[in-house]
């Protein structure tokens, strides 16, 4: 619970009598039945905050990545899309 009090740069500090509560509020009920962990210790984890925090800022390049194509058939890569026009890449949903 020491690593969720701290907080993170995402996340706001929590009180001690809040990381209490929300263990005896869902202590076990969040995590998969086979896992040895519940979700807030999976959380307080330092390799899962660390997939949490930032590591680009506005305006850095993309790194190059490749893709499959929506039709399974092929890939798609960034740099070949660069090359023709601009690209935007959105991350969500539209629903």
């Amino acid at each position: 619970m020491r690593t969720v009090a701290r907080g993170s740069p995402v996340d706001p500090p929590w009180s001690v009598p809040g990381m209490l509560l929300s263990n005896l509020r869902h202590g076990r009920g969040l995590a998969a039945p086979d896992s040895p962990l519940t979700l807030q210790e999976l959380m307080a984890r330092a390799d899962y905050r660390d997939l949490r925090t930032p590591k680009m800022a506005t305006g850095d390049l993309a790194p190059d990545f490749e893709l499959p194509s929506v039709d399974g058939k092929s890939s798609v890569r960034l740099a070949s899309l660069l090359d023709e026009l601009p690209v935007a890449l959105v991350f969500g949903s539209y629903t």
